[in-house]
């Protein structure tokens, strides 16, 4: 049996008679209501059952947690730490993210968490067979999860600017989706704001929601002004990166003289909303990650096709691609079924996922496919075209999403997530000038 969206019920019979079930695997997933991906989820739970159909397989998704917590981020969290705590493990196999793994590390005050509690399977042939070399190499990923390998690295994702084609047209805006410079994104602003000024309109450069991610757009252009892409990426302080660091800041500053650069209710504009509105003309770009089709496609199919992604702004050089590969699903180590949970992450690592997931989602996985370029083999659009163009030019440079500037200031790094998009906002509305933000920082910074 198979149950999710909270808990759907799917009986797979191979034959007439009965199947009497020798045991059950609980499984929290995730992309509920994100269109290929939930479909996705649906098949290999299909696949599983045919596989193994003495075992009953129970699914719940990360977003109907009835846990506590702001998002299913947090409630997968919740539900993590209390299977810890009471020991009653209700889910073998769990959603699990750098993000979740992070704030399970903060309800427990305990960073190394995951070697206590969670599975390692980088000593699977299965997976080391199944993962990209970068994946098994690199000691970044490992970093994320309390120095282990809890599952396959099925998600990748770019991060970029999302160009809404409507709006553009509307203002007359002829934006490039390749080889942008800050000049041509000033330009653009400044178009914007001058077709608000003369039809009293406030269409926003940058259409925000309380999911801030600005940090994105400012990773990219720090990158982008070190003559050295792996310097760019070091989680290291040099004092050139906090020369740099009020550089990029007063780029934020500029573009705040061409207003309204944010929709003034983006603190409390709720994700599903912003979509919509987005999509609906208000607003030239939004900052966000290649999973954001399969949002759009979820959320309004009938528009998705208004935005597309676009290159963002360079200031000198092109250092490579934010963005991040990114674990998906682990194991309890307590879970009674630990051999069944196992055999799940096993069906979910197989080439052919690694295909499926880039055709359905137009997204790169850290899985290895039967095809060198499986985007190329699932058809010829605009989509399709990104990931390939990006993955083509890039490939050769490590790809980060670090979210706190941990690669301006290293381990002594004073700024959080979500004060730097704060921040940001703050600097956009013109509300504080990068200089005062920059003195804030590097104060705290040598208090440390």
């Amino acid at each position: 049996m198979i149950r999710s969206c909270p808990i759907l019920f799917v009986w797979l019979f191979l034959n007439t008679i009965s199947i009497c079930y020798a045991s059950e695997l609980n499984w929290v997933a995730h992309w509920l209501g994100e269109e290929k991906r939930e479909q996705l989820v649906m098949e290999v739970a299909r696949e599983f059952q045919f596989i193994y159909p003495d075992i009953e397989l129970n699914i719940e998704f990360a977003k109907t947690l009835p846990n506590q917590g702001k998002n299913f981020k947090w409630k997968s969290a919740y539900r993590i730490v209390e299977m810890i705590n009471s020991g009653d493990i209700t889910a073998d196999v769990i959603y699990l993210d750098s993000i979740v793994y992070s704030h399970v590390a903060e309800l427990l005050n305990d960073p190394e968490w995951g070697e206590k509690h969670l599975v390692d399977v980088s000593d699977q042939s299965w997976f080391q067979k199944s993962q990209k070399d970068f994946i098994l190499n690199s000691p970044y990923y490992r970093e994320q999860t309390g120095g282990l390998l809890v599952g396959p690295y099925i998600e990748g994702f770019f991060t970029f600017l999302w160009q809404n084609q409507e709006t553009a047209r509307k203002v007359g805006i002829e934006i490039k989706d390749r080889h942008m410079t800050l000049d041509d994104f000033f330009s653009y602003a400044q178009k914007l704001a001058e077709y608000n000024r003369r039809h009293n309109t406030s269409i926003p450069l940058i259409k925000l929601c309380s999911w801030n991610r600005l940090d994105i757009l400012f990773e990219y252009l720090f990158k982008s002004l070190c003559d050295d892409p792996n310097f760019a990426i070091e989680a290291k302080y040099h004092p050139k990166k906090e020369l740099l660091f009020l550089e990029t800041l007063r780029v934020f500053e500029k573009l705040s003289t061409y207003q309204p650069v944010l929709n003034a209710d983006h603190e409390n504009l709720k994700w599903d909303e912003w979509i919509r509105e987005y999509l609906d003309g208000d607003g030239l770009f939004i900052v966000a990650g290649s999973y954001m089709y399969s949002h759009f496609l979820g959320i309004s199919p009938e528009k998705y096709e208004n935005a597309i992604p676009v290159e963002p702004p360079i200031i000198q050089y092109s250092n490579g691609i934010v963005g991040d590969f990114i674990t998906t699903f682990a194991i309890m180590k307590k879970s009674p079924n630990r051999d069944a949970a196992l055999n799940l992450l096993k069906l979910w690592s197989e080439p052919k996922i690694a295909d499926r997931w880039v055709a359905y989602t137009k997204n790169p996985t850290g899985l290895r496919g039967h095809l060198e370029t499986p985007a190329s083999d699932t058809g010829d659009d605009v989509y399709n075209r990104y990931i390939m163009d990006m993955t083509s030019k890039y490939s050769h440079l490590p790809m980060r999403f670090y979210r706190a500037p941990t690669y301006i200031f290293g381990d002594k790094n004073p700024v959080t997530p979500n004060e730097l998009r704060a921040k940001l906002a703050q600097i956009l509305l013109g509300k504080i000038t990068a200089q005062e933000y920059y003195d804030n920082v590097t104060k705290r910074f040598r208090n440390l």
